[in-house]
């Protein structure tokens, strides 16, 4: 078997290429032949190169948050030269990648980090031949810095909370919805209301609840109204950090724009400068607590969980229903309901005080992770379940 593995989007932090490269080699480990190929932003400089590889035979395609969907070559999409299918990770809500999940390609198909995202494709792109439930495996930070992590006790970590992510303000988000319309900040304000009442539906499920119904196209409305996913996300961010901070947890964060976060605890709070994925995975192996806000994936788990597990930390999110699924609470992880964080706070505040079962719960998830969550393991199930898909 041949496939080839596009990177044809660079994602924050470089977290893209790293997806890629796991693709890569756990496809080489299976036996599987890979040919990667770097997608620029000048597409059509290379575009000698995308046809000598439409010249070349490849059993499936892969790309992750992809632009090639969109690309033509010769009043024809890229993509329908191979007779192969084309197989696209993506890895934020479908409502952000609306433009290309509608093209109708001949042999597309999804893989989703969230079930819901896999309902929501299904639902909405009935071109797409099939949704594949793909979720996030755990990476060990030595996959791609040689050397020496060893391991520490858990007293010995300098790092008690770290929060690896991206900060925006609020009222960045706030004025850009008002900007495009009045009705777009008063839906978002209903929706996270509804959240915070302890509501399961999914983003889109609320929305839908709302509208009225007219001739635009369902996914095109949620793509337009794309923020409201973003707002949301940093409105629970910033509830459960002030929470922390109140409680007079110090907590570490690393990532974009943090210095552009206003509190009054300041004090409390560490601003590690963005870096790479890579050396945010180095980060985890010296810190105890990994805190995760689940950025709306509701039945799915964030990248964030499963590689604090793989390093031996311990995994602090709010649930869903695939993490209860497949890892005992308060023992492979701590879960935290994201509508109380006072709560959560002197939930978390306890556990820092108890080095014995930060340990324990550290060691668990660690175990659970590389027996049942390792992107080896992924890529021989999706291979096996899905062989006659390949050509």
């Amino acid at each position: 078997m041949k496939v080839l593995i596009f990177q044809s989007k660079r994602l924050s932090y470089d977290s893209s290429w790293c997806f890629a490269e796991m693709l890569c080699r756990s496809m080489k480990r299976q036996g599987i032949s890979v040919r990667p190929f770097l997608l620029s932003e000048d597409i059509a400089g290379q575009e000698e190169e995308l046809r000598a590889l439409t010249r070349e035979h490849f059993d499936g395609i892969f790309d992750i948050n992809s632009r090639l969907p969109n690309v033509m070559l010769d009043d024809r999409y890229y993509l329908d030269y191979f007779d192969a299918p084309f197989f696209h990770m993506i890895i934020d809500h479908p409502m952000h990648l609306h433009y290309s999940l509608q093209i109708p390609l001949r042999n597309y198909y999804v893989l989703c980090l969230d079930r819901y995202h896999q309902k929501y494709i299904e639902t909405c792109y009935p071109h797409i031949r099939e949704a594949i439930f793909f979720p996030f495996a755990g990476i060990p930070a030595d996959t791609f810095t040689p050397g020496n992590f060893p391991r520490s006790p858990m007293k010995d970590r300098p790092v008690e909370l770290l929060f690896p992510g991206t900060y925006t303000p609020l009222d960045y988000y706030r004025e850009q919805m008002e900007d495009i319309s009045s009705d777009q900040w008063e839906m978002t304000e209903h929706i996270l209301s509804k959240l915070r009442q302890g509501s399961r539906d999914t983003i889109e499920q609320l929305y839908r609840q709302e509208i009225l119904p007219d001739t635009d196209f369902f996914p095109l409305r949620m793509h337009k109204s794309r923020l409201i996913d973003r707002y949301i996300r940093e409105w629970f961010r910033e509830k459960i950090l002030q929470a922390l901070l109140e409680a007079g947890i110090c907590v570490h964060v690393m990532g974009f724009r943090w210095e552009m976060y206003d509190t009054p605890y300041s004090s409390g709070l560490v601003i590690h400068p963005p870096c790479s994925y890579t050396e945010q995975l180095n980060a985890l192996t010296k810190s105890k607590l990994i805190l995760n806000v689940q950025p709306l994936f509701q039945d799915g788990p964030h990248d964030r969980v499963m590689n604090a597990m793989m390093n031996r930390s311990v995994a602090v999110t709010d649930g869903c229903d695939y993490i209860s699924e497949q890892f005992r609470v308060g023992e492979d992880l701590i879960v935290y309901d994201k509508n109380k964080p006072e709560e959560a706070a002197m939930q978390i505040l306890k556990l820092l005080k108890d080095t014995d079962r930060i340990e324990w719960i550290a060691e668990n998830g660690y175990q659970k992770t590389q027996k049942l969550h390792t992107w080896d393991q992924r890529i021989q199930k999706f291979v096996r379940k899905n062989s006659h898909l390949f050509h």
